[in-house]
């Protein structure tokens, strides 16, 4: 486990994060990661009082947010 990175590498090979890690990642504030959480957009699991995010499971929803269609037009 990387603590400067906020890394954790699973039994199974895939990189998580914990939501400062996720904040790094994606250049925005841990604010913002518990907005995307709070909302759904990402999912996480929680291990006590953390909760950590599969890196690629947030690319890909964070991608299928990304290219829906805007309600108001604005894409």
């Amino acid at each position: 486990m990387s603590e400067s990175l906020n890394i954790i590498e699973t039994e199974n090979h895939r990189t998580t994060v914990d939501k400062r890690g996720l904040a790094d990642r994606y250049m925005v504030g841990v604010r913002t990661i518990e907005s995307w959480y709070g909302t759904g957009i990402i999912i996480g699991t929680r291990h006590g009082k953390r909760i950590i995010f599969d890196v690629g499971d947030c690319d890909r929803r964070l991608l299928q947010f990304k290219n829906q269609k805007d309600p108001y037009g604005n894409n």
